[in-house]
């Protein structure tokens, strides 16, 4: 198929989920095809949120069309990829991509199939999702800002990683309202909803945050998989070429310490004050249990060791109703209470 039809751009660089050789649609049709699929899942659900997801408005072709739908965990794509007429279903995870003939009156399917990536999010993070995937490669963008302040943007939300050490102790969702995640992370949400028509604007909107810095985004300081993951992003390597040519950027200076982000969030977030508290106090509690009640001081007192250490402490966790009552025993009991109840328990495992 030649350029000459304005229809397809190249047959060899289309989605690549799929089986099939897809294509590359101009805008214009990728955009028709986008909104007979949108019509046809509001016609399967309705009342459901559908959205689809803009790159940014100049695009001149699209090697897929990205579609969110509202939808909880009873979701069957296969059901809507049948609505859509798909030639091929592949699912990974909340991401089902489906094959869709473009042309019905020419038979052959290689190089006659356009991906279509239907997203399935839940209804309390529709709106979030919408921000987030919207707008070429903006989110993962701003999520470099988010990650550098201790934080995270994800598609489903902004939160704040609890940890003890390089364990994640709790998760603590601080919002699902994208706009105040904006305001918070340093940009402007109004600009954010005006929308883009190019890739420069794009760029622009990611570096206008107050505590952009281009050395967050560098290849050499993101870990392994995000260095592999990152490469194969057209629009973040543009992004790193587009920060080269410009000596212009601001470089904020990000402090080492979380702590120093806390009164931020707090102000930003009324709610994460309780809830950080909260989580200071469960791990200093953790910690005491453990410190009391543990497998060395368990295999010392029963000379156990390997599975049979492990299959008593699994008995001693489930003789409680819950993890709650557990720790209340451990805590509020001496160490002789404890030693004659998993002795008890150890001799009727014996038994």
């Amino acid at each position: 198929y030649s350029e000459q039809d304005n229809y397809y751009e190249r047959t060899d660089m289309g989605g690549n989920a799929l089986s099939h050789v897809t294509v590359r649609l101009t805008k214009k049709n990728a955009d028709r095809v986008a909104a007979d699929c949108v019509a046809k899942l509001q016609a399967l659900y309705p009342g459901r949120r559908i959205t689809y997801l803009s790159s940014y408005r100049t695009k001149p072709d699209a090697g897929d069309a990205d579609i969110l739908v509202e939808a909880d965990d009873r979701f069957d794509p296969h059901e809507a990829a049948a609505a859509l007429g798909a030639v091929e279903v592949v699912r990974n995870g909340p991401v089902t991509s489906v094959g869709l003939v473009v042309r019905p009156e020419i038979p052959q399917l290689d190089g006659n199939v356009f991906q279509v990536d239907l997203i399935r999010s839940a209804p309390e993070e529709f709106d979030y999702s919408c921000g987030y995937f919207m707008w070429s490669d903006l989110g993962n963008l701003i999520g470099r800002i988010a990650h550098a302040g201790f934080t995270a943007h994800r598609h489903d939300g902004l939160y704040f990683y609890f940890r003890e050490e390089d364990h994640l102790f709790r998760t603590i969702l601080l919002t699902q309202d994208h706009e105040k995640a904006l305001a918070y992370l340093g940009y402007d949400p109004v600009r954010f909803n005006e929308g883009f028509d190019t890739l420069e604007e794009i760029f622009q909107y990611a570096a206008s945050s107050e505590f952009f810095n281009r050395d967050i985004y560098l290849l050499e300081n993101r870990n392994a998989k995000s260095r592999i993951r990152d490469r194969k992003r057209l629009a973040y390597m543009g992004f790193l070429r587009w920060c080269e040519e410009r000596n212009d950027l601001p470089a904020f200076a990000y402090p080492e310490s979380k702590e120093a982000w806390l009164p931020r969030i707090a102000e930003h977030f009324p709610h994460f004050q309780a809830e950080y508290d909260q989580a200071v106090a469960d791990l200093a509690e953790q910690r005491a249990v453990k410190a009391k009640f543990n497998g060395e001081w368990v295999s010392q007192l029963t000379g156990l060791q390997g599975k049979e250490l492990g299959f008593l402490m699994k008995r001693f966790k489930e003789s409680f109703a819950t993890p709650a009552e557990m720790r209340a025993f451990i805590l509020g009991h001496s160490l002789l209470d404890i030693e004659a109840r998993v002795r008890r328990l150890q001799a009727e495992a014996v038994a």
